[in-house]
């Protein structure tokens, strides 16, 4: 049969002259209009998360007295996502929404005393499944093999019980101990986790991060802020505030520092074009609106709002700055996509890429812990010793009543009880006029519903929430045992 791409049929029956005109053909049509070739896949994908890091405590999410270099430099060489949010601000459930793309009311892990179901499937068991080399290393006891964790890791190291913590400089010597182990040609997912930025805070000081309090109190621990506020009728003077978000600063400097090392040591390895790196916080910490040194019962933007930068060349263009809502969640999808690797069934987040993440209209599901029994007595103890701060009361804690809230790219909704805030989601997170209250508390009441409708509650035990907050969620109905509900990760 005649050869009819070209005119010589003698010449064309040469197989590999015919293979060498294609590629030309391909090569002057690339130049002719832009084509690329498929990007090279990535030899490595490495997630960071840090424990408790504020976004606004970063330089590249606008932080003026923290030196966050190398985070920075992250940010220059990828895509910065400026309005991410986390779903619940604690360790356990946050930590494991990102693992599984799902809301904490889904995976039904909604505090820190309950251990991911084996049941659910993580994003490790996919690059484990798909022949990936996998290592995580935690910095806290938390976050150890029998909290679930682990699922899906090959190599896992975390803290004992008894260490309970430890700094980043040991998570990140374990990591690149590890990664020198597995051969350049193997993929690799590697999760390193820091702690640093969680109470207690005691990074010792820099040149210029100096504190009048720092020989008084060089550390500061829950414990230390309530024998301060003993001596003082139940109240933290605002010196005390000012000296924790000093040695707070310190802290996330301090994990700058592994951030880098971690980093130059994964280049070194394989080059800052061919490895993708994740970069995120689990939540925040509070230091604003009657809320201080505390997480777990803020939903405020100290608390919910997190850092999340991706470095991956072939799909990002470095310091790109995508301002459309982000959630913790989306991380998962996304580095699977980057990867080629199936998505998650009944993921609740999606995969990002920087033009959507810039005109993505989405509504983000926020909710507060539900506190085992005792936790919830420890917590009352504590404000019952801890009152106000600088003589303002603090908020009341959230003990039997429900937290929950909706943001999206102009609004924040949260119901407590039958208590309603609504905040702009702007820099400073700002009241809107009771007057604009009105115009949008019913549309946002209506997609709060829905949410929490569309992701129902998922309780793996029962008697791991206290009394009084699982009456409440028998009587909204809310209370739905995993056997119920098909499991808690189908």
């Amino acid at each position: 049969m005649e050869n009819t791409l070209s005119g010589s049929t003698s010449e064309n029956r040469n197989p590999l002259r015919a293979l060498a005109w294609l590629a030309t053909c391909a090569l002057a049509l690339a130049a002719l209009y832009g084509c690329r070739a498929e990007p090279e896949a990535a030899a490595g994908i490495v997630l960071i998360t840090v424990d408790t890091l504020r976004a606004d405590y970063v330089g590249a999410y606008g932080a003026k007295n923290t030196a966050t270099p190398h985070i920075d430099q992250l940010a220059r060489e990828g895509i910065t996502f400026e309005h991410a949010v986390t779903p619940m601000p604690l360790t356990r459930p946050a930590h494991f929404s990102i693992l599984t793309s799902r809301y904490p009311r889904e995976h039904g892990v909604v505090n820190n005393a309950l251990s991911l179901p084996s049941a659910a499937v993580t994003l490790a068991e996919r690059f484990s499944e798909a022949g990936w080399a996998t290592a995580g290393f935690t910095g806290v006891a938390l976050l150890s093999r029998a909290s679930g964790a682990a699922q899906g890791f090959s190599v896992f190291s975390n803290p004992s019980p008894e260490q309970k913590h430890r700094r980043g400089v040991e998570v990140v010597d374990e990591a690149l101990a590890w990664l020198k182990t597995i051969p350049r040609t193997q993929p690799y997912f590697l999760w390193v986790h820091l702690f640093d930025p969680h109470l207690p805070y005691e990074a010792k000081p820099t040149p210029g991060t100096a504190s009048a309090l720092d020989g008084e109190y060089p550390v500061l621990s829950w414990r230390i802020l309530r024998e301060i506020a003993a001596t003082r009728d139940g109240d933290l003077p605002m010196e005390i505030v000012d000296h924790g978000l000093a040695l707070y600063r310190r802290e996330v400097e301090y994990t700058d520092a592994q951030v880098g090392r971690l980093l130059a040591g994964i280049d070194r390895r394989s080059g800052s074009g061919n490895v993708v790196v994740a970069f995120t916080a689990d939540h925040g910490e509070c230091f604003e609106r009657r809320v201080f040194f505390e997480h777990a019962d803020c939903l405020y933007r100290g608390a919910t709002r997190i850092p999340l930068i991706l470095r991956d060349p072939a799909h990002f263009a470095p310091g790109t700055r995508a301002r459309g809502p982000a959630s913790s969640l989306d991380l998962a999808p996304t580095l699977l996509s980057i990867a080629g690797l199936a998505p998650l069934a009944n993921a609740s987040g999606s995969a990002l890429d920087s033009a959507e993440a810039r005109s993505l209209q989405r509504n983000l599901l926020l909710e507060h812990p539900l506190y085992q029994p005792r936790v919830a007595q420890t917590r009352v103890r504590r404000a019952e010793r801890i009152r106000s701060v600088g003589g303002v009361p603090l908020e009341p804690l959230l003990i039997d009543e429900v937290g929950v809230g909706v943001v999206n790219e102009n609004y924040k909704y949260l119901r407590r009880g039958d208590r309603v805030d609504i905040f702009r989601t702007d820099a400073l997170e700002s009241e809107i006029p009771a007057a604009e209250q009105s115009a949008v508390a019913a549309e946002l009441k209506a997609v709060l519903d829905a949410l929490l409708q569309a992701h129902p509650l998922v309780v793996i035990d029962p008697g791991e929430i206290n009394a009084g907050l699982r009456a409440t969620l028998e009587a909204l109905g809310y209370l739905v045992p995993a056997e119920d509900a098909g499991g808690a990760a189908p």
